[in-house]
């Protein structure tokens, strides 16, 4: 059985969060709120690059980490409270007062292991002898967790002493360990994460694409214990419709903005040309960043750096002046709705030293061509995301739990008792169509200095010739 004291429970005091407003406390959380190591993602914006694009988006993942935790609760209540949703349950996949607790720490602590500018250095992360110099944020976890602070224990001890639970099995949870009953409600289509990111993010962005009615959609939450997780009923479809539109449209207008990806490429590449020239070793660059904030970071990182700077050292310089290369060039590596990507644009994604010696040539080729000095960093390849916004698998697993006569009479629908969305023929936000989405969105760019940029253009062709024919693999 949930546990009444705990899912319901409030000590007195509220936390006010925009979007959600007044959130009631109690004393584990406010335990782990008020931790030096919970505290530092006050200090690590929740967009990275976007406060260059829009001047508001200058929350953390401290507020969002609350978020994620109220939604968690949220929905752990409706679970609690829903006669049908209670009846769903079996020996397999249930919410006991054990679960709850699991659920709303890992929830809550699901980005502890974030650092500044992570999903940037994740995407593509500048390597090191072959290998990534930074690790994924889950993989942090464990060092954050057990992590301990003058006067404090760790937020381990927490959880174990308050939260009455396992730190290493909330660890679990948030890297997404297979064979982990509850994965997919942390991190899955209609996870908490996902929902209070998208409103959140509108919100300070001051965008109009981030309204969802979340409320309807964690009403028509049910259990489906077959796949261990949430599915919904048809009251839900609406809503998830919207949550589904409004990813789209940030992906398009904040996640994958031109602007925050120019920054992002600049940053890397000056991260990387360090590396190559040894002058600060793959430890005391991840280090700097591990226990760092995004104001601070990039400050702190031009000040440990030898008085002998590189040439790339410019890129530093302008991404803190934002002082940002332009577009010069724009390929679409799906073209006219193709189910394969042009290979070769996508492939410098990942041959991270191929798009390096790529860059050099193009500006090689550009200063002879106009006689000119470019040191080499001057023109940089800006490859589509290989990571998907939308996880497809996981949106092509979700079921409706029909409970309308209309339904429930339908012949296809006879003795069903959950139906794939995408078979449930109620709404065209199929998988398929939001694949379609994705694919549209992704672009492969070539960005320069600004005074390069007629330059470049004039010989698109013949650059794009040098990328093609000399592509990764």
């Amino acid at each position: 059985m949930i546990s009444d004291s705990f899912l319901f429970r409030s000590d007195g005091g509220f936390i006010r969060l925009p979007i959600w407003g007044h959130i009631p406390l109690n004393t584990p959380l406010k335990k782990i709120l008020s931790h030096p190591t919970f505290l530092r993602l006050k200090g690590i914006r929740q967009l990275s690059f976007s406060q260059q694009v829009y001047p508001g988006a200058m929350h953390t993942r401290f507020e969002h980490s609350i978020g994620v935790y109220h939604l968690m609760k949220l929905i752990l209540q409706r679970i609690h409270t829903n006669p049908l949703a209670k009846s769903l349950q079996n020996d397999r996949f249930f919410f006991d007062d054990h679960s709850c607790r699991l659920l709303l720490s890992a929830a809550l602590l699901h980005d502890i292991g974030h650092y500044p500018h992570a999903h940037v250095l994740e995407e593509q992360a500048p390597v090191f002898r072959g290998k990534p110099v930074f690790t994924r944020h889950e993989s942090l976890v464990d060092r954050f967790l057990f992590e301990t602070s003058d006067h404090f224990p760790s937020i381990a001890d927490t959880l174990h002493d308050e939260w009455k639970v396992d730190p290493h099995e909330v660890a679990a949870l948030i890297r997404g360990e297979s064979g982990n009953t509850y994965k997919k409600l942390i991190s899955g289509t209609l996870d908490p994460d996902k929902m209070d990111y998208l409103m959140r993010d509108a919100h300070h962005c001051n965008i109009p694409y981030g309204n969802i009615d979340i409320e309807r959609l964690i009403e028509s939450f049910v259990p489906d214990p077959e796949r261990c997780r949430f599915a919904i009923t048809e009251k839900g479809i609406a809503p998830l419709e919207s949550l589904l539109f409004a990813k789209y449209m940030m992906m398009r207008n904040v996640y994958w903005h031109h602007t925050s990806r120019t920054f992002s490429v600049m940053l890397r590449r000056f991260l990387q040309d360090n590396i190559d020239t040894c002058m600060i070793t793959p430890h005391t660059l991840t280090e700097l960043f591990y226990s760092n904030s995004d104001d601070r970071v990039l400050y702190d990182l031009e000040h440990l750096l030898p008085s002998e700077k590189i040439p790339a050292g410019s890129l530093l310089e302008r991404i803190q002046q934002r002082k940002i290369y332009k577009r010069a060039i724009i390929r679409t590596p799906y073209l006219n709705g193709a189910k394969k990507p042009i290979d070769w644009m996508m492939a410098y994604a990942t041959d991270h030293e191929r798009r390096k010696e790529q860059e050099i040539a193009l500006c090689t080729m550009i200063a002879k061509r106009h006689n000119i000095d470019l040191c080499g960093h001057e023109i940089l390849i800006d490859p589509p995301s290989l990571k998907d916004i939308f996880d497809y698998d996981d949106l092509r697993e979700l079921c409706v739990f029909p409970t309308k006569q209309e339904h429930l009479q339908s012949p296809g629908n006879h003795q069903k008792n959950y139906i794939s969305f995408d078979e449930f023929g109620e709404s065209v936000f199929r998988s398929d169509f939001i694949l379609a989405f994705e694919r549209y969105t992704k672009k492969f760019r070539i960005v320069c200095r600004e005074d390069l940029t007629p330059l470049v253009r004039q010989h698109e062709e013949e650059i794009i010739g040098m990328l093609e024919a000399k592509g990764p693999g």
